[in-house]
């Protein structure tokens, strides 16, 4: 393991062994699966895949998982995991640790659990592919690994005949700008993927999602700058991106994305009495160096609680930080070697 990530991926390996036993993942995880991305814009202070990122009804949920940082030591920290083993109640009260670490592993799972049905659950395997993916992207309504993509070899994987009836043979049907678009053949499957040298998109019929192909062509269409944005349509968006967006891993949730339900692709929850009502929650962490890694978090709140709100954020860590200034939380910390969980 690279002992640079040490921090961040004994945390979400840790975090993720309950995870593993819930969903019963050992033998997945064994053949290697995967999680998810981010970076900063050239050209803006928000996120680089922020252009991906755009509003359904007022809502969004995503996580963002720099896949080149932390992908293999996820893997590592999560084969190495027991069963039995517990995370310290200090951590699973911190908004800043434990929602970061479920929705890394939430990203994991989605690569290796949904995606394989279409044969390109080890896609962040470099055995398993020669694509590779560097970031992977989840939000409510679609899924994005973006990297350098072999358009044929993707197309070959899912329009195989299906040898088992969990798995879905795909046809491609369609193309969205310079991405070809894959359905299934089985027209009771409803699902979307789009295939590009740069990514590849995925979406699935859920109550948060009733049309795959255009969730992917929304998805397309803001990354293109063809039409708005997540960061365009709402500056409090844009804030809480700029202010905690950056990340090896980062999550967030704006409005009100079907009230907790998990009845889209990603499922971000903040679930803390101090945070209740919140306009919108971004969180975010970052190994810096060898032992230590921080962490930084932006929320939106009416008339915010300060003395509440400092006894949680970052309460696991040190050298902590808060500032209120009207609406506007923010928060740092930082967890050095000597907090890593064992």
């Amino acid at each position: 393991m690279t002992p640079s990530r040490r921090d961040l991926l004994e945390f979400a390996g840790a975090m993720g062994v309950a995870t593993v036993s819930a969903v019963g993942t050992a033998g997945v995880l064994a053949s290697g699966v995967t999680a998810q991305e981010d970076s900063t814009d050239d050209t803006d202070d928000v996120p680089e895949y922020s252009r991906w990122l755009t509003l359904e009804d007022d809502a969004l949920e995503f996580v963002s998982v720099d896949w080149t940082s932390v992908g293999d030591d996820l893997r590592a920290e999560l084969q190495a995991g027991q069963p039995d083993e517990e995370v310290p109640p200090e951590f699973e009260a911190d908004p800043m640790v434990a929602p970061v670490s479920e929705a890394l592993l939430s990203a994991y799972f989605y690569v290796g659990l949904d995606l394989a049905r279409y044969r390109i659950g080890r896609i962040l395997e470099e055995e398993a592919f020669d694509s590779t993916v560097e970031e992977l992207l989840l939000t409510d309504r679609a899924f994005v690994a973006t990297g350098d993509i072999d358009p044929d070899e993707v197309d070959a994987r899912v329009t195989a005949e299906a040898e088992a009836d969990f798995l879905r043979q795909l046809e491609r049907t369609d193309e969205i700008g310079e991405y070809g678009v894959y359905t299934p053949v089985d027209p009771g499957n409803d699902a979307a993927i789009a295939v590009g040298a740069d990514a590849i998109l995925a979406s699935e019929a859920r109550p948060a999602v009733d049309d795959p192909s255009g969730a992917l062509e929304t998805a397309i269409g803001a990354a293109a700058g063809e039409i708005d944005r997540a960061t365009d349509d709402s500056e409090t968006v844009a804030w809480l991106l700029e202010a905690a967006g950056d990340g090896d891993v980062a999550v967030g949730r704006y409005g009100d994305p079907l009230d907790d339900s998990g009845d889209g692709l990603a499922d971000v929850e903040f679930e803390y009495d101090e945070l209740e009502g919140a306009a919108g929650i971004v969180s975010s962490f970052e190994v810096e160096d060898e032992g230590t890694a921080t962490g930084d978090f932006a929320a939106v709140l009416d008339d915010p609680d300060e003395a509440a709100l400092e006894a949680i954020l970052g309460a696991s860590g040190e050298d902590r930080s808060l500032e209120v200034d009207g609406d506007r939380v923010t928060a740092t910390a930082t967890w050095r070697e000597e907090l890593v969980i064992n």
